[in-house]
């Protein structure tokens, strides 16, 4: 019987260690396949978002030696270095002070090593050394490699600057900047240029730590050429020849990450392209190191699967063996066990297995503790993203939202929002980039404070270093935005009074529920930008953003449409009669001088729009930024106007020169007339068109768009409302007769499109003109 009895307990524990087996093991197995897709994408984030803070950072050191460099060259002595050619004695003393002035920006400076200056029309060094052509050739190789650049300025790869020529020369790395003088100048027109050598070990903590031992982080110029590498030796060194950079130089994208080998070993390169200096940020992680976190769960879930099979099987073994025994009696024996093993006062499980248990629970309680230190280190990052998430046009759920607000301490009220936008004003000028952070920080918890004394709301600091700030109300407010203002109010007074800065803030309009939230985060954004026409250190509500309805504003925007129509009809002396009268108006309006620069601006947008319709490649435009650049660089209305003449005049020679290049088209001239003529009929149309001059649709359409460059509608769209505007002005006829005289029979047809081309209804447009 009892040989009967262990045969089927054999077989018992042996199938249920079996399927204990199966169980622990599947599990396992998807666990891992789970867990590891979910961490590998982590790890490539993560390599990902550390290449952009390290792009970040360098991007933020060169900018700022860009702007040293563009300070430099506006005092009176660099520019007579390289605009004057001064006597020997005043020369010297000139040169003199240009020294002092480099001498206080290298000390100001951590990271620039010297300053070089050279005057391309004087063959001279500021310094006063002559030029060998050995020096030439080394040290001062930037000077012929500057001078064949067209561009304005240029980041040289890492070089080495001779320090001492003695028989062990002396050599020190470094990066060199070069900007030119004048700032913008035409080709040709080059003076001379200013050279920043900045210390090369310095820039490699920008990208480099010492405890980052997982990847090695180097930076690659266009040409493939080392610039900034932890290894010292291996600057300057050119990886084009190296399969993972002949991969990444035919990679087009500004970021990535591809597998290469590189050093023979299989590994993961993460790049990202600087825009500003055409860099490469490169960051090399092997396989092994990517791999490593995947590899310690994979070992883990071993080990555990082990132990708990193990456990399984000790488990079922004594389940088997005792399966028949009564649990009371397995209790004593286990109790009367541990108390003769560690006799218990108080009896029961007492003595190591009491302790067992007890190290047990201490441990789930550090657990718990570690735990709950994570999760307080994560709120603000938690509290961000959720924010982040209110203020974007993403779908959340706000049953879910209210929970997460709830686990944050985030008190809000969730019926009616008001958003603001906060930015210190001057940010360049007041502090460095790393410092301004902890302004914003500041920022955020003042207004955090305020807001309690108004409602509820939370703030957050936003990726481009201004502020969002989320206010609610109560359903039954009605003065939500007007007690939004009031603390907007406060935060600017508490700022420029404890700060000793000054704050724009931009106030949204209200959302009626959480969904309309970004919207009014949009909203207070595109009011914050008219700090430019309003001014800085206010607080820009939606009431101040609205359309002047003043007249001599009105006139100012509608003059530019007779300068375009001058602009397409190539007549030179009439726009510069319209660009003396707006000039003339601006200063006899007192247009503010940040209104006048956009003004400007966007007539030249304009301007380059007509040549983009007339079939000008946009190529042969300056970019936005290039003439906002321009504009800023004036400083009286006289030398803005021979700015903007000669910007015009540019487009119009370009208009003039594509024109002529065109062969005219007897068809189209009959076609214009026969239009001119019969505008006011209601059938006017191209089938109309094609049937009197017998030709196809097609054909005169394309015909039509290539001697016109207009299509049909638009030019007689604007044909028929350029007349309505005359008969609006001269004659006291009725809006529905002046419809039906200029080819609608429509006239509420007609008054859209009138008020779609003129922003203005038919009446106001006369009434308007009347008052003028």
């Amino acid at each position: 019987m009892n040989s009967v009895q262990n045969r089927w307990m054999k077989k018992m524990i042996t199938g249920l260690i079996m399927f204990l087996f199966l169980i622990i093991t599947v599990s396992a197995v998807l666990f891992y396949l789970i867990f590891t897709d979910d961490l590998k994408d982590r790890l490539i984030r993560t390599n990902v978002e550390l290449l952009e803070h390290m792009e970040q950072k360098l991007e933020l050191v060169l900018k700022s030696v860009d702007n040293e460099a563009i300070q430099l060259v506006q005092y009176d002595e660099v520019k007579k270095f390289f605009d004057d050619n001064l006597p020997q004695g005043e020369r010297t003393g000139n040169d003199y002070r240009i020294g002092s002035h480099i001498d206080r920006l290298i000390r100001s400076d951590e990271y620039l090593f010297s300053v070089e200056m050279y005057s391309y029309s004087q063959d001279r060094l500021v310094s006063g050394d002559i030029l060998t052509e050995e020096m030439r050739l080394k040290d001062y190789a930037w000077i012929g490699r500057f001078g064949q650049l067209d561009g304005y300025y240029d980041w040289l790869g890492s070089r080495k600057l001779l320090l001492s020529n003695s028989t062990f020369p002396i050599y020190r790395n470094v990066v060199t900047f070069v900007r030119t003088y004048p700032l913008i100048h035409s080709a040709g027109a080059r003076k001379g240029a200013v050279a920043f050598n900045l210390k090369e070990e310095l820039l490699v903590p920008l990208i480099h730590h010492e405890e980052d031992a997982q990847g090695l982080n180097l930076v690659l110029d266009k040409d493939g050429l080392v610039v900034i590498h932890p290894d010292q030796t291996r600057l300057g060194e050119s990886l084009g020849s190296a399969p993972f950079a002949a991969q990444l130089a035919a990679e087009n994208k500004s970021s990535g990450h591809f597998k290469a080998k590189v050093d023979n070993k299989a590994s993961t390169v993460f790049y990202k392209v600087n825009p500003y200096s055409g860099w490469r940020i490169v960051r090399i992680v092997s396989e092994i190191e990517l791999n490593k976190p995947l590899t310690v769960i994979r070992n883990t879930l071993f080990v555990l699967s082990a132990l708990i099979l193990l456990l399984a099987a000790v488990l079922a073994f004594a389940v088997g063996r005792w399966t028949f025994r009564p649990l009371d009696r397995f209790m004593e024996t286990i109790t009367s066990k541990l108390n003769a093993l560690s006799p218990h006062p108080g009896g029961g499980m007492g003595g190591d297995g009491l302790k067992l248990l007890e190290s047990r629970f201490e441990d789930i309680l550090v657990n718990s503790r570690q735990l709950q230190n994570q999760v307080r280190e994560t709120k603000p990052i938690l509290k961000w993203q959720l924010v982040m998430e209110l203020l974007s046009d993403y779908k959340i759920n706000i049953s879910n939202t209210r929970q997460y607000m709830d686990m944050l301490g985030m008190q809000l009220d969730m019926n009616r929002f008001v958003v603001l936008v906060a930015e210190f004003d001057q940010r360049q000028e007041i502090l460095p980039p790393r410092d301004m952070h902890l302004f914003n920080y500041a920022l955020c918890n003042v207004a955090e404070e305020l807001i309690q004394a108004e409602g509820k709301g939370v703030a957050i600091e936003l990726e481009n270093g201004c502020c969002a700030i989320l206010m609610s109300f109560q359903e039954d407010d009605g003065e939500a935005e007007l007690r939004a203002g009031v603390v907007a109010d406060l935060i600017k007074n508490y700022v420029a009074e404890n700060f000793k800065r000054t704050v724009t803030i931009g106030v949204g309009g209200l959302a009626e529920s959480a969904g309309e939230i970004h919207l009014s985060f949009k909203q207070a954004c595109h009011v914050l930008a008219y700090r430019l026409i309003l001014g800085t250190n206010t607080v820009i509500t939606q009431d101040d953003v609205q359309s002047d309805e003043s007249a001599q504003f009105y006139r100012l925007l509608i003059m530019t449409d007779g300068m375009m129509d001058s602009l397409k009809l190539l007549e030179g002396e009439k726009l510069k009669t319209q660009m003396d009268r707006w000039f003339d108006a601006f200063a006899q309006y007192g247009v503010p001088p940040e209104m006048i620069r956009q003004m400007n601006l966007q007539c030249l947008m304009k301007a380059a729009v007509v040549a983009g319709e007339v079939g000008i490649e946009p190529e042969q435009f300056r970019m936005p930024q290039e003439m906002q650049d321009s504009l800023n660089q004036y400083d009286s209305l006289e030398d803005m106007k021979g700015f903007m003449l000669s910007m015009l005049q540019e487009y119009m020679e370009q208009i003039r020169h594509k024109r002529n290049s065109r062969e005219k088209n007897d068809l189209i001239v009959k076609v214009l007339d026969y239009i001119h003529g019969n505008f006011g009929r209601a059938d006017l149309s191209l089938n109309l068109l094609a049937e009197v001059f017998h030709v196809s649709v097609s054909h005169l359409s394309k015909l039509f768009k290539e001697q016109t460059e207009s299509n049909f509608i638009d030019y007689l769209m604007n044909l028929r409302i350029n007349q309505a505007k005359r008969l609006l002005w001269e004659t006291d006829s009725k809006i529905r007769d002046i419809a039906e005289a200029v080819g609608y029979s429509n006239v509420n047809t007609f008054i859209r499109i009138f008020k779609k081309l003129t922003a203005l209804t038919p009446s106001e447009f006369r009434e308007h003109r009347q008052k003028q």
